[in-house]
């Protein structure tokens, strides 16, 4: 169905560092996640889109075509462009703890810290932490590595009132868990993670150092502390030749 979005909405900083194409995506991923668009939506086309944003044509199709190779959106040929309907979840368990993981498998973890900074909740970050819209929170921007490469671009949500001065510690070669546990005394013991496959678009494989449409794995993950509560909530981008996952699946005794 033809979408009634406030155009309003569509938006990029032309100043910003930030690729445009990138700006894009993430414009209309952010849109979607907070539910402003929803499955089966029209988009403007590459034309409308390209004033809307006053960007050519091509950088327009390059943000569109990331999302339609993610996933996320979808092409009728001769129709147009439209938001995808909701994907399967199937639930998982598996280790907390960038960090610890890699050391677990024998390598070196690190971290290059990219940006930290205040901001006001998104909606879809603010239900998954269930703090209100606007609630202050730390956006913390890292390069994953192990071995000194680079292997995952993440970014991290917590709020600013539940861990004042956590935006100026060194989380360069600290693990942000083990910071939360020794000086919040808040333990990260559970977690809710999608794993989706996706392709790497120019901007993301350039921070990971790889080519274009490289595979990789977008994860999304909630993790609770000691009481059950959210206090962080992560969106990363993986690269899939330098990883894999596997997955402890157990079936409950007189299950049928």
């Amino acid at each position: 169905m033809k979408s009634t979005i406030d155009l309003t909405l569509l938006q990029i900083d032309s100043t910003s560092v930030i690729p445009l194409y990138h700006q894009i995506k993430q414009n209309i991923r952010e849109l979607i996640e907070n539910e402003v668009l929803h499955g089966g939506d029209e988009l403007p086309s590459e034309r409308e889109l390209g004033e809307i944003y006053a960007v050519n044509r091509l950088t327009v199709r390059q943000a569109l075509n990331d999302l339609v190779n993610e996933g996320i959106l979808e092409r009728q040929r001769g129709v147009g462009t439209f938001v995808a309907d909701s994907k399967l979840t199937q639930v998982i368990d598996r280790v907390l703890g960038f960090s610890d993981r890699i050391r677990e498998a024998g390598h070196v973890p690190s971290s290059r810290v990219i940006s930290i900074e205040t901001i006001p909740a998104p909606l879809h970050v603010a239900r998954q932490l269930k703090l209100q819209p606007q609630h202050p929170l730390y956006k913390m921007v890292r390069l994953r590595c192990s071995d000194g490469e680079p292997v995952m671009y993440e970014v991290a949500y917590l709020s600013a009132s539940g861990f004042p001065g956590l935006n100026n510690l060194d989380f360069a070669d600290h693990s942000l868990y083990n910071i939360l546990s020794e000086t919040y005394n808040c333990q990260i013991l559970e977690a809710e993670e999608l794993l989706e496959p996706v392709l790497l678009s120019e901007f993301e494989a350039h921070m990971l150092e790889v080519e274009p449409g490289t595979p990789g794995m977008l994860i999304k993950s909630t993790s609770f502390n000691q009481y059950h509560k959210p206090v962080e909530f992560g969106e990363a981008v993986a690269r899939g030749d330098r990883g894999r996952f596997m997955f402890h699946i157990r079936r409950y005794a007189n299950e049928r």
